[in-house]
């Protein structure tokens, strides 16, 4: 019998610690090949894992960008400004064309305006170059309010309302923002822009996108104790949009208007509406049934009343109690 310190391999006898000495050497050499393999392996790939890392994290900010504009922002959102595509005379010409101003020397417009659940028959009157008048009587009760302006002097006259003189001023303003729908169409046409070829009574500042709409923006000036900014759609060539600013006592407040669309087959072609906002808040609605354009309007229909309070609006200095 062969002794047990010895293994017979391929017919010769081999001592057991030899075999054992070379199988552990080859087990020993495997393993530390396998383990650099794997440790190569886990090398290659970290820089894969830390661009992913990187490439979302740039991905995020863009993400929010594109979300943002879905966020509804109201009056406050923003207007991105564009270089003008038309010059100032060109813009006003075809704004002429369009809604018929050109030979409107005066207007009469009546309509519908509600707060909350209160409804007030309206009728607007205008007159070249720069008269207005505006009137509201309750419907289903007792209330009528009269505002008016002569060039110079603006005055009012309440039924209910009980407004100090900074109130009262306030508001002229406001219904004077309201009324001169044809403001924009009288100041090209006025004496003064002809003398002046425009400036300072209209300006034109860059293009803005307005509600999605491209817009033209101009600035009137002159005519009426505050300046306008008209906003007109470069599509319609209407007036879609103003705003302005007004000393309410001691803070300025932000008007805006929203226009209503205009109604096909209506001359003067002038939007159906507006919406009007205080500081971003929606203080009234106003839809129009009729345009009487070119009706006969003496200046006297827009003299001071008797029992009205009058402001200077040039100076803003109130005139009578």
């Amino acid at each position: 019998m062969k002794s047990s310190k010895y293994i017979d391999v391929l017919g010769e006898q081999v001592p057991k610690r030899t075999v054992f000495f070379l199988v552990g050497a080859v087990t020993i050499v495997v393993g530390g090949v396998v383990a650099l393999l794997y440790y190569l392996l886990l090398a290659g790939s970290a820089p894969v894992a830390a661009t992913t890392t990187t490439t979302t994290t740039a991905v995020a900010p863009t993400t929010l960008v594109v979300a943002e504009p879905k966020v509804n922002y109201g009056v406050d959102q923003p207007n991105r400004k564009m270089p003008s595509r038309l010059s100032l005379v060109t813009l006003l010409e075809k704004h002429l064309e369009v809604t018929q101003l050109s030979e409107v020397d005066s207007l009469i417009v009546h309509g519908a305006a509600s707060a909350l659940t209160v409804t007030c028959e309206l009728i607007i009157m205008s007159r070249r170059p720069n008269l207005y008048a505006l009137k509201t009587e309750g419907i289903g009760f007792k209330y009528t309010s009269k505002f008016g302006y002569d060039g110079k002097i603006g005055w009012s006259r309440q039924d209910l309302l009980d407004l100090n003189k900074g109130g009262v001023e306030f508001f002229m303003r406001v219904a004077l923002f309201e009324s001169s729908l044809t403001q924009l169409a009288w100041s090209y046409q006025s004496l003064g822009a002809a003398e002046s070829e425009l400036k300072p009574v209209l300006e034109r500042l860059p293009d803005e996108q307005w509600q999605g709409r491209d817009c033209a923006v101009i600035v009137s000036r002159g005519l009426l104790p505050m300046p306008i900014y008209h906003y007109i759609d470069l599509q319609s060539y209407e007036e879609v949009y103003r705003r302005t600013q007004v000393l309410r006592e001691t803070d300025l407040v932000d008007l805006e208007i929203y226009f209503a669309p205009s109604e096909a087959g209506v001359s003067p072609r002038l939007p159906m509406g507006y919406e009007l906002y205080f500081d971003g808040t929606l203080h009234d609605s106003v839809t129009f049934t009729k345009f009487r354009p070119n009706r006969e309007l003496f200046e006297s229909q827009f003299d001071v009343p008797s029992d009205a309070t009058v402001v200077d609006l040039s100076r803003g200095a109130p005139l009578t109690d």
